[in-house]
């Protein structure tokens, strides 16, 4: 998904490592609000069914996400059809403790990033520029990554919860309640692999709720997480709403961006 690629792409890792060391993703979208009635049955053969139909896709256009806990929280507005995202990613790290803050927006193939750290004046941290940088494909290595792709619609990974989940039932109406197996949704990066080790068999049955809105949108999906170990319970919670009504993201202004340095190209091909 673009969200982790981004993470990987951007070597968030590897900044976060170096600076451990060094201091101790246009107009508004008239893309239909709904899917074609093809699509969204009014009598679907089952909830996982209808859990799945209701994932967005391209004909949404343009609409905003978040998702929150995970090893990769972040939010933003897609418009995959439109070749269009804006995306956030904040990572924290602790001694010493500071945070990571990655902005990424694509237009038309083009992509631009802006990564802050704050508190700033940590010794050792780059001086970076405030402005959107615009990207050099060809001084990257992983350029190719960072292109959204139709399964990008799904940041989330919302279809991969359902489609690995047992028990779904619908508990009242537009509200679903099941199960899901996290061994098998390791592509999704809900939990790291000590927390999934350290679940063990609780991991095949970790409980979900969803909601679906009139509409036949998936707006909300949230997994509650038991403890494990040393780690306490948590949640893994994915939103995704403003069908119909958001505006898809635009090429920053000319004064508001400029050309990466070279430090940024440093990072995201470490």
């Amino acid at each position: 998904m673009i969200n982790a690629r981004w993470a990987h792409v951007a070597g968030f890792a590897a900044v976060a490592a170096l600076a451990v060391a060094t201091v101790t993703g246009c107009g508004a979208t008239d893309s239909g609000t709904d899917k074609p009635a093809a699509d969204k049955p009014s009598t679907p053969a089952d909830p996982r069914e209808t859990l799945l139909d209701a994932v967005p896709d391209q004909q949404d256009g343009a609409f905003r996400f978040t998702v929150k806990g995970g090893t990769t929280p972040s939010s933003g507005v897609l418009d995959v059809a439109k070749q269009a995202a804006e995306i956030t990613i904040v990572q924290t790290e602790k001694d010493p403790d500071f945070t990571m803050k990655l902005d990424t927006r694509t237009v038309g193939g083009k992509f631009w990033v802006r990564l802050a750290f704050t508190p700033a004046s940590l010794p050792g941290l780059p001086k970076l520029p405030k402005k959107w940088m615009l990207l050099d494909p060809a001084k990257l290595k992983n350029a190719n990554d960072l292109k959204l792709a139709a399964e990008d619609t799904d940041p989330g990974y919302t279809s991969q919860v359902v489609e690995n989940a047992a028990g779904i039932t619908e508990k009242s109406p537009h509200h679903y309640a099941g199960t899901t197996d996290l061994t098998k949704l390791t592509e999704a990066d809900i939990v790291d692999a000590a927390t999934l080790k350290a679940l063990g068999a609780k991991a095949k049955a970790v409980p979900f709720q969803a909601v679906v809105d009139a509409a036949g949108h998936l707006t909300g999906i949230t997994l509650a997480i038991p403890a494990a170990g040393k780690t306490k319970a948590q949640k893994y919670a994915v939103s995704y709403t403003g069908f119909g009504g958001t505006t898809a993201p635009a090429a920053p202004a000319a004064g508001e961006q400029q050309k990466a340095v070279a430090t940024i190209y440093e990072f995201m091909n470490g």
